[in-house]
């Protein structure tokens, strides 16, 4: 009997030209990170960070399906979802969310991979006359030229981004409710099932240290 596929999706939207996706990225932290719940940039057995992420991923079918489709992917963190649902909720008029991130190891000719991604929301188009759907979702791939700052971090070479696709959808107040709703639902049911058995080892360690100090 063949196994039964399991899909990391949270939330979808999709119509005939274009899908929104939202996927489980999610991590717990480590024992000694417990009060996190989530990972957040602690190394793994291998060295690698571990982040605990929500996945966006959209298809562009206009030119066709399959390898015709446009696909791109990027990441958000759980509380970056939560924030864009907030202003949702709230009912802000005018909203921008905006971010870049560059990663990775470097190829021959010295580039990383990047990823942008947009949430917007306007009330008016570029004529002055009201949006009905005022919500502009877009995800960005492409590769760039990294460069460390004073402190350490790292960011790209102005200029040196070359775009391997791009995709954006338009959505209602109540697309966006829809989907960003159900993540945070499930982000919430995730932290329930995870945080207590990780709070309860942290603890026991911490009570075993001690014990034996």
């Amino acid at each position: 009997m063949a196994e039964t596929f399991i899909s990391n999706q949270i939330a979808v939207y999709k119509n005939s030209k274009v899908l929104l996706e939202f996927q489980d990225r999610l991590k717990a932290a480590s024992i000694p990170n417990y009060g996190h719940i989530h990972a957040d940039g602690e190394p793994d057995t291998n060295g690698r960070k571990r982040h605990s992420l929500i996945r966006i991923l959209m298809k562009d079918y206009s030119k066709g399906t399959g390898d015709q489709a446009i696909t791109v992917t990027a990441n958000i963190s759980p509380e970056d979802a939560r924030f864009i649902l907030s202003r949702l909720t709230a009912c802000i008029p005018e909203f921008g969310f905006q971010q870049e991130k560059i990663f990775g190891q470097t190829d021959e000719h010295g580039y990383c991979t990047v990823t942008k991604v947009r949430f917007l929301r306007t009330t008016k188009d570029k004529n002055g006359s009201p949006r009905k759907i005022p919500w502009y979702v877009e995800v960005e791939n492409g590769k760039g030229i990294p460069q460390t700052n004073a402190n350490g971090g790292t960011y790209m070479k102005s200029g040196s981004f070359i775009s391997q696709g791009r995709v954006n959808a338009n959505l209602t107040d109540q697309d966006l409710f829809r989907l960003l709703s159900r993540v945070s639902a499930y982000i919430s049911g995730w932290e329930a099932a995870i945080a207590p058995p990780l709070i309860t080892k942290a603890k026991k360690a911490l009570e075993e240290r001690r014990n034996t100090a």
